[in-house]
């Protein structure tokens, strides 16, 4: 093993007792000679993140929450832009060997390796001991979850409808900024409150303006 994949142990939490298992895991199936072990490890990841992460949900959220709220949720956190952001905090972009250098840090490469190596703990250990180290490593991820911060224009137009039966209209108030880096900002007013947000896109200012306007509705 080299220090690089002793420091992955490490941060998992986690000590394998098959160290061949951590090896597959972090032998990425762009290296054809590793790939069979490499995308069976990260099937079966995939799936018990998916449970874990679905029991967690439902043990932590409210008798009455809404099955769509919790589906919601579990997108969140099984999604490829949280795993890759879990395995560049274990150092999985220093360890994992690819066909080419520019794939050790390609999201999806490094989601898919994250999975592959919950698959190889579970297979080295038991449901129970993958569960921990999903439940150590996703806590940051549970702490910060913002229900508003998930598809808030859509979020928005559903509660207005539910509400008051318009529609969330944004206002371009001005575009400022340098021609490559240009900065919109949106107003946004809806029952009698209003909010503005900026954005380096149009898209990117209403979305912020969405979010904000959740968070006050729904103080």
């Amino acid at each position: 093993m080299t220090s690089s994949e002793f420091a992955v142990e490490r941060e998992l939490g986690y000590v394998f007792r098959d160290k061949k298992l951590l090896e597959s895991a972090l032998r990425h199936s762009s290296i054809k000679r590793f790939a069979i072990p490499f995308e069976r490890l990260e099937f079966l990841g995939d799936r018990i993140l998916g449970l874990v992460i679905a029991e967690y949900i439902f043990q932590n959220s409210p008798s009455n929450a809404k099955e769509g709220a919790m589906a919601k949720m579990h997108s969140a956190f099984v999604c490829a832009e949280t795993c890759c952001k879990i395995a560049l905090q274990i150092g999985v972009d220093k360890s994992i060997q690819t066909a080419g250098k520019h794939l050790m840090t390609n999201k999806t490469v490094l989601a898919d390796a994250m999975e592959a190596l919950l698959g190889a703990v579970l297979i080295d250990a038991n449901y129970v001991s993958v569960k921990d180290v999903i439940l150590h490593l996703w806590q940051d991820e549970f702490s910060a979850y913002d229900e508003c911060a998930q598809e808030p224009k859509t979020q928005l137009q559903e509660l207005c409808q539910k509400r008051t039966g318009e529609t969330p209209a944004y206002e371009l108030v001005s575009v400022s900024g340098a021609d490559h880096a240009p900065e919109f900002t949106i107003s946004l007013t809806i029952a009698g409150v209003t909010v503005t947000a900026s954005g380096h896109s149009r898209k990117d200012a209403e979305t912020n303006a969405a979010k904000l306007m959740l968070h006050e509705l729904r103080k």
